[in-house]
């Protein structure tokens, strides 16, 4: 008895909703002792010949009335398969965004220009990165956010919707500083301790640059090489934003050009890195869709199983001892024909 009770925790992959009905298993064995033939009113049966057939149709019926007992009893003991992940191959990456969401990013690409010019850059941003979401089909996706501190908008997994509803979230608007090292070591943390079984990419998504002092500059250094990371920064050009296009003046002091100093460091990092800038929400789009064409490498993910309920086929296959009992009942011989 405690054996039945405790069946339904058993087993890595299946287990069963109630285990009570297992009790009822030793039933299947009454066809096989007891005959259940009609008996007829005749004087020498005996001298009767053999029936082979007769012989088998009576082992059909015991063995179809047994499998109607265990079926049935199985059934409603509820069987079902365990949630669990099942790995899957596919072509595309890791990949993590890592979007600015300071003060600056709710300002217009121009103060004068087109409509579409005007609208921020924060929306332009969150439309465009929604697309490269819903494209990654085989892409694991996550997201962080930052401005003076980092947040965790969506874990590193395969589930779109989680990403497009944190990129629907920065709606909200902006607001602080651009702690660009802080976000970028977050997201380099969701990394860690995973099997490299895919390219590994970061999307970084910044109008801004940010003073990184020596020891910053070197822990993000090793943490990109031990991640084995790309870079791909796509710096969203304000209208008094430096260009990263031309080289400084000789003499000029690099300190007072952040996004300058930020994309020098960033070729410093040992790791494949590239810069596109955007000046309009068309060069936004144009360096996206140059991102989904990089990382398209084959890659391994686990996808979530949800629990799957088994019972259907007990009671199936149930039903198909029934029908064959019916079938056989038809067929029995209700009284002796002289």
């Amino acid at each position: 008895m405690q054996t039945l009770l405790l069946a339904s925790g058993l087993g890595e992959h299946w287990g069963l909703a109630q285990a009570w009905p297992l009790m009822l298993l030793p039933l299947a064995v009454l066809p096989w002792l007891f005959t259940g033939q009609l008996n007829f009113p005749h004087p020498a049966l005996q001298e009767l010949p053999e029936d082979p057939l007769s012989t088998w149709l009576d082992r059909v019926w015991k063995m179809a009335l047994s499998v109607f007992i265990l079926a049935l009893s199985l059934a409603l003991s509820g069987p079902y398969l365990k949630s669990q992940y099942v790995e899957k191959v596919g072509r595309g990456a890791h990949v993590m965004i890592v979007l600015d969401r300071s003060a600056s990013m709710n300002e217009p690409f121009v103060k004068k220009g087109g409509a579409l010019a005007r609208v921020p850059k924060m929306e332009v941003a969150r439309n465009v990165l929604k697309k490269l979401v819903a494209q990654g089909h085989d892409d694991l996706m996550g997201m962080v956010t930052f401005s003076t501190s980092p947040i965790l908008a969506a874990p590193l997994g395969n589930d779109r919707a989680f990403v497009q509803a944190a990129l629907d979230a920065t709606e909200a608007g902006g607001m602080g500083f651009t702690a660009v090292a802080r976000g970028l070591g977050m997201a380099l943390d969701y990394f860690a301790d995973q099997p490299v079984t895919g390219a590994r990419a970061m999307v970084l998504v910044s109008d801004g640059g940010a003073h990184l002092d020596g020891k910053t500059q070197d822990m993000l250094r090793a943490m990109f090489m031990r991640q084995q990371a790309s870079l791909y920064w796509i710096y969203l050009r304000s209208e008094s934003g430096v260009s990263l296009k031309q080289s400084l003046a000789e003499g000029e002091n690099i300190d007072a050009y952040p996004e300058y100093a930020l994309h020098e460091y960033f070729q410093t990092l040992n790791v494949p890195y590239r810069v596109y800038e955007a000046e309009s929400p068309e060069a936004v789009m144009a360096a996206v869709r140059d991102i989904s064409k990089l990382k398209n490498k084959p890659t391994r993910y686990l996808e979530p199983v949800s629990r799957r309920d088994l019972s259907q086929y007990a009671y199936g296959l149930a039903w198909l001892a029934a029908a064959v009992l019916m079938a056989m009942f038809g067929l029995e011989l209700k009284r002796w024909q002289s």
